[in-house]
């Protein structure tokens, strides 16, 4: 499916569990281990099904690849019903989906050239053919377009031409080495059964409720309660090894899991993490696998470059940065289900470089550091102090529990070199259009998804600095400048790696802010099914991108 563009996030899931849950766990909830599923005889073709039944969150509302990012169940039915051109592989790199092959490339970079795979198929027999990929970006970048409307700025002003039945030749305006990462992974819909519908009508249509793909299964039955997909035995990746997915819509996390608790579902993923507590009751069960696959995505202390008196000093936001102890933080309010980190580039990812990522804390550097910018600790409160004025900020984040108690966390730690900091909370909504877009605030706790691809234009390039950019440190950078752009527009991968590892140096020195760490999903999955889960996902779909290959 087409990867969300990199953007701020509240990095937010369910609510947190309720007290009742660990309850439940510990009164003895039972954790049956659960046998093959067995499901009808299809004459042989599927003999005896075996089953995988997983409890989503929410329910669905429309699946079709090209509004699925505004809906979470929709996003993972159509990750399971439909392909694109290409997807990603679990480092993060680009891999032939229905194309044969990667795209050749034109010499100025623009111009990419797919052929698709000889032979493929519609879950209804039909032929799949350039033409599709043609009519939906068609429907991406007409009007009346409903879908997200970051998707449709990104395909606006590309063109897609179709010379034959398998070459699709897609021209954009400049060079984008992220295009194939973050666009060309866009599920592909069936033109002759949509042929006719103006993008509006598409919004309603009953083929979103009845969706036609070519991904590795097939929808058969879907209500309220539940969607029931069963393999596509035309998969051009080879058949799946489980023969049908059972997704059961639940009305949050909590009812999810008690789900799994009674046997009735084998798999649960959680956005938020999961209470110590519960944890350990269910490490404690046989028969249950937590895996914690972590996202594209960081939490960070934006510091507000332009505040002159304060962060526009590269020693205090280099003193702020040594002063956070990120793993008690990934300790104690995390429960260990995220990855303390102070790089903008995904631990895990093609381009992370680990022994770059330095974010040990250091609280003698930071004091000298301080000292050095004119901070000193006054001799009575311990407060630092600079020409008569108390170092005092405001940290301001949403009102996400788990956002307010790592900003407390930071707080208290900043507390000790004499940083007096203030948290504030609202909601997201406000804290996005008050503080954040309008650059008004001292310090904020906030998330960035980073998305498919680890270039951080969008976020750290001085461009972005503008009320209307996504720059909302006011930072800004000449070398950082240069290191995101070329990244960005060679389609050589030594030297996009080698501009990732310029700029991981260059970031431990310029320090933007304060990048905290990168969150962890936990998914409870029973410990029979053997299940090929990427350690990072630029979206929680993403845990099924590799389900062919799963098995029991």
């Amino acid at each position: 499916m087409a990867r969300r563009p990199a953007r701020w996030s509240r990095l937010q899931g369910s609510r947190a569990f309720p007290l009742a849950l660990v309850l439940l766990v510990a009164a003895g909830a039972s954790i049956a281990a659960i046998a093959l599923r067995g499901g009808r005889d299809d004459g042989g073709i599927l003999p005896r099904l075996t089953e995988y039944a997983e409890a989503v969150p929410g329910t669905w509302q429309r699946i079709n690849p090209i509004y699925a990012s505004l809906n979470a169940p929709d996003e993972d039915l159509a990750e399971l019903v439909f392909s694109g051109l290409v997807r990603l592989a679990p480092d993060g790199h680009v891999e032939p989906d229905l194309a044969e092959s990667l795209p050749s490339v034109s010499a100025d970079g623009r111009t990419y050239t797919f052929r698709l795979r000889p032979g493929l198929k519609w879950h209804d027999g039909q032929p799949v053919t350039s033409y599709d990929v043609a009519f939906t970006i068609r429907q991406i970048t007409a009007p009346g377009f409903r879908g997200d409307p970051l998707l449709a700025e990104a395909w606006q002003s590309i063109r897609v031409e179709t010379p034959d039945e398998r070459t699709v030749v897609i021209e954009l305006e400049a060079p984008s080495a992220p295009f194939l990462a973050r666009y060309a992974t866009l599920g592909i819909l069936p033109e002759h059964l949509l042929r006719g519908l103006t993008a509006d009508q598409l919004y309603d249509a009953p083929f979103n409720a009845a969706p036609v793909g070519t991904g590795p299964y097939r929808l058969v039955s879907l209500s309220s309660a539940e969607a029931v997909l069963e393999a596509n035995p035309d998969y051009h990746l080879g058949r799946p090894h489980i023969g049908r997915i059972r997704l059961v819509f639940v009305s949050d996390a909590a009812a999810g899991v008690r789900l799994f608790q009674s046997g009735s579902v084998d798999g649960v993923l959680l956005r938020d993490p999961l209470p110590e507590s519960l944890r350990v009751q269910l490490e404690r069960m046989s028969g249950v696998r937590i895996l914690t696959p972590q996202r594209a995505a960081y939490l960070v202390l934006y510091l507000n470059n332009a505040q002159a008196n304060t962060f526009a000093d590269l020693r205090v936001r280099q003193a702020i940065s040594l002063a956070l102890d990120r793993d008690a933080i990934v300790a104690d309010v995390f429960g260990g289900a995220a990855t303390p980190s102070a790089s903008p580039i995904p631990p895990g990812s093609w381009a992370y470089v680990p022994e770059l990522d330095r974010h040990a804390r250091d609280l003698e550097r930071a004091q000298e550091l301080l000292a050095a910018a004119g901070w000193r600790p006054h001799p009575t409160t311990g407060s630092l102090v600079k020409e008569g004025a108390e170092f005092r900020i405001t940290i301001r984040t949403d009102n996400d529990p788990v956002r307010i108690a790592v900003a407390e966390a930071i707080a208290r730690q900043l507390d000790e070199i004499g940083i007096r900091a203030t948290v504030a909370s609202t909601t997201f909504a406000v804290l996005r259009r008050d503080f954040l877009q309008q650059r008004r605030y001292e310090a904020a706790l906030a998330g960035w998804d980073q998305g498919a691809d680890p270039d951080p234009y969008f976020a750290w390039h001085s461009t972005q600095m503008g009320t209307a950019g996504l720059n909302i440190a006011n930072f800004s950078d000449a070398v950082v400048d240069r290191l995101i752009e070329t990244a960005r527009t060679s389609l050589d991968g030594n030297i996009r790696t080698d501009m990732y590892r310029q700029l991981q140096e260059v970031w431990q020195e310029v320090v933007p802010s304060a990048i905290i760490c990168y969150p962890r999903y936990t998914y409870l999955i029973r410990s029979g099914i053997d299940a090929k889960v990427p350690d990072l996902l630029a979206a929680p779909s993403e845990r099924f991108a590799f389900i062919s290959e799963w098995s029991r």
